[in-house]
């Protein structure tokens, strides 16, 4: 069963008007942005912004000044979104990156304390943490072995890892306090 819901006579007036003069404003926005796919998203915006503003302008006069300050702003929401989004892109460019052409860095060798409290740890929370973080096996993949989904899969690991920090804690301050490079055991 649908209901429908009538518009009041603001709410009536500003989609008869989206309606009729969506060449107008289309063509307002072809004009002003370059890739057909944003014109459609500003229409769109546009056509939500206007249908949930529920005091919207009755008059006709009124009406139609209303609706072009709302595309206005619509579009300038676009600009605003794209500029963001090319500094975003343009900071990630910048960032370092390892070519592949370098030889990948060394490992850093595990201390002796990891190991030692992997011993430490249950049975199961040691074979989640070796599969998983150290053997990188996929998680569904672990997760269908031991027949349990893969949110309660995250919670095992989340109590494992958690064991795990405690164990090493036990065993060395400095690697307990996440400083393991610094660690001379």
């Amino acid at each position: 069963m649908s209901v429908s819901v009538r518009p009041s006579g603001a709410a009536r007036t500003a989609h008869l008007r989206l309606i009729e003069n969506r060449s107008l404003y289309v063509r307002y926005l072809r004009w002003r942005l370059s890739r057909p796919e944003d014109v459609e998203d500003a229409y769109q915006d546009f056509c939500l912004k206007v249908l949930r503003h529920h005091d919207a302008p009755d008059d006709g006069a009124q009406a139609e000044a209303w609706l072009q300050c709302v595309l206005r702003s619509t579009l300038i929401d676009h600009y605003r979104r794209r500029a963001s989004r090319r500094r975003g892109e343009e900071a990630y460019a910048r960032e370092p990156r390892a070519d592949r052409d370098e030889p990948e860095a060394e490992a850093v060798p595990l201390c002796r304390c990891v190991p030692l409290a992997l011993q430490r740890l249950r049975d199961d929370h040691a074979d989640l943490i070796r599969r998983i973080d150290l053997e990188e096996e996929p998680r569904a993949g672990v997760a269908a072995e031991q027949g349990v989904t893969l949110n309660h899969l995250g919670v095992r690991l989340h109590r494992a890892r958690r064991a795990l920090k405690a164990r090493i804690a036990e065993i060395c301050a400095t690697c307990g306090d996440g400083r393991f490079v610094e660690c001379d055991c």
